[in-house]
């Protein structure tokens, strides 16, 4: 079926290239997909040039018939899944603050207008609670930094940059990058949650130590604190944009992140309903990467 979807997008979009954006596959990968179907049909579909793309008669002909087919196959997974009783149930997870603050509400708001009648039951917590969650059954899976786990299976969703977050009229304001070992010469907010502050860990396995003045426990005191003057942070970009702050941020030298995935136990297998909400959450955290690399300096 994946391959008539992509002929429908290729259509859609009149390109290969935006409809494998699109589809979240490689400009090859789509572009094999039409050769196969045309292969199948014994006939071209698209009339291919350098600047257009354009359907053939044949394609005009079958566009109708694809349309219904792709209609018809979605319309029997929709029935199936009714069937299954999957318009109802209870979906259990774990998330550590930024996440279920920011990016989550978008997420549930999507994913309830197609199953209104699905319980989503949220635990939030640090990372270390997230795992102890997971590993008791507390819930089915955790949103959370999987950065050297080992422990569970992971699905990894985005990369979350690290970055100096500065007052508008501090000197760094206006750098591109500042070296790690500069980090030195200033004061800093930090966040004290146990083992969310591995940055902190990291930056002292290079002999780099930074004069800490304030530890706090939220993402936003932290923010109002660097827009007041009182220090600078390093902050997860994620929680740079969901502050709000009116505030500079800039990169590190050399950078840093964090990898936020899922963790489900190893060998766990998921409820359908389950697998359909963290589909949505794929597809919704996909263009993440995008929004931050639009909004950083």
């Amino acid at each position: 079926m994946n391959k008539y979807q992509a002929f429908l997008k290729v259509v859609e979009c009149g390109s290969f290239t935006e409809a494998a954006d699109e589809l979240n596959y490689t400009q090859s990968a789509v572009s094999q997909m039409i050769l196969t179907l045309e292969k199948e049909l014994g006939m071209p579909l698209f009339i291919r040039s350098r600047h257009s793309l354009q359907l053939t008669y044949e394609g005009e002909q079958l566009l109708p018939l694809m349309r219904r087919l792709v209609n018809d196959y979605r319309e029997l997974n929709d029935r199936a899944l009714a069937l299954k009783g999957l318009e109802a149930g209870i979906v259990r997870m774990a998330a550590f603050g930024t996440f279920s603050g920011s990016l989550l509400p978008h997420i549930l708001k999507e994913f309830k207008k197609d199953y209104p009648n699905v319980i989503i039951e949220l635990h939030q917590g640090y990372y270390r609670e997230i795992e102890q969650w997971v590993e008791k059954d507390v819930v089915d899976f955790g949103i959370t930094n999987i950065d050297g786990i080992k422990k569970y299976q992971t699905r990894k969703l985005f990369d979350d940059p690290l970055f100096v977050v500065v007052p508008k009229h501090h000197p760094w304001a206006m750098e591109k990058k500042i070296p790690l070992e500069k980090l030195q010469e200033e004061v800093f907010v930090v966040l004290d949650e146990g083992d969310e502050k591995d940055y902190l860990n990291r930056l002292e396995k290079m002999d780099i130590s930074l004069n800490i003045h304030y530890r706090l426990c939220d993402d936003n005191s932290i923010l109002s604190m660097v827009e007041n003057g009182l220090g600078i942070a390093i902050l997860p970009q994620l929680a740079i944009l969901a502050g709000r702050h009116d505030l500079a941020q800039v990169r590190l030298e050399p950078s840093m992140k964090r990898s936020i995935g899922v963790i489900l136990k190893q060998k766990k297998q998921l409820l359908p309903i389950t697998e359909i909400f963290l589909r949505y959450m794929e597809k919704s955290t996909l263009t993440i990467e995008t929004q931050q690399k639009s909004q950083t300096p």
